[in-house]
């Protein structure tokens, strides 16, 4: 009887130790995979800014480089680049009063940069005949204005003073690659780009 009672005891510490054990670890590994700790909280390195340099206001959509969910019944606004007007592009044809001309050897190629330059150089079979450069700006919604500073290359460089404004009419591809250009009497040139600026 006494052992028997002793044999009870002994099982009924081991189920309570075990049990304890059980929770014990239920907590342990919840702590570890749950809320960060004040350390991680606290650091520097997790503390994110607005717009407005208000510390402590997370900005979800900034902070994980994804947009915030849309509010529901409202359509996602997909995001879209604007072609950009850089780059070496040459002319291959102009349109003018219905007629279509093959630029082969007569050949315009303009530099327009991202800083705002831009440079042109007109050749005819391989010789320059024509070169200018200077700025340009883009007025909405289509006219590319050339501020032409420079005339000639090298030894024939001439600066223009006052500067000269050149007004066109333009349209871009959507990827940027076809450039047209219809000067003040009507006729279109289309260019073609030929290089891409080197990534900064």
């Amino acid at each position: 009887m006494k052992s028997s009672r002793v044999t009870f005891l002994v099982l009924l510490a081991s189920f309570v130790f075990l049990l304890a054990g059980c929770r014990g670890g239920g907590s342990a590994s919840n702590t570890s995979s749950g809320a960060p700790s004040a350390t991680s909280a606290n650091s520097p390195a997790n503390s994110n800014k607005q717009a407005g340099g208000q510390p402590g206001n997370r900005d979800s959509s900034s902070a994980s480089g994804t947009a915030s969910p849309a509010a529901p019944g409202s359509t996602p606004t997909p995001l879209t680049s604007q072609p950009q007007l850089i780059g070496s592009y040459e002319s291959v044809e102009v349109h003018d009063k219905g007629v279509v001309t093959l630029m082969s050897k007569l050949k315009t190629t303009i530099l327009f940069q991202a800083n705002g330059a831009y440079a042109r150089v007109s050749q005819a079979m391989g010789k320059t005949y024509h070169a200018d450069s200077g700025m340009f700006r883009i007025d909405p919604p289509d006219n590319l204005v050339l501020t032409i500073q420079v005339t000639g290359q090298k030894i024939d460089r001439k600066i223009v003073n006052p500067p000269k404004l050149r007004t066109h009419k333009f349209t871009l591809s959507p990827d940027g690659e076809e450039l047209r250009m219809t000067s003040e009497k009507g006729a279109t040139a289309i260019f073609r780009r030929v290089a891409r600026p080197n990534p900064s």
